[in-house]
């Protein structure tokens, strides 16, 4: 069974989408779903960070570019 997900991605601008996931989908799988490197951003639910080894459990996600820099 599959459910929608809306999405608000934060890198310099922000984007929104949504996209239908499996019940089993971990949030890996959705960053490689839209193409998204893994290790250069973050995966927020509510505000907090989620293992990207996790279930997509919300129906409401953010995902955070992160920068780095010296």
């Amino acid at each position: 069974m599959s459910r929608k997900v809306h999405i608000t991605i934060q890198a310099g601008e922000i984007s929104e989408q949504t996209v239908e996931v499996d019940e089993n989908t971990t949030y890996e799988d959705l960053l490689n779903t839209l193409n998204i490197n893994q290790e250069t951003v973050l995966v927020l639910n509510e505000g907090n960070a989620v293992p990207l080894d996790g279930t997509v459990s919300s129906d409401t996600l953010t995902i955070l570019r992160v920068v780095t820099g010296g």
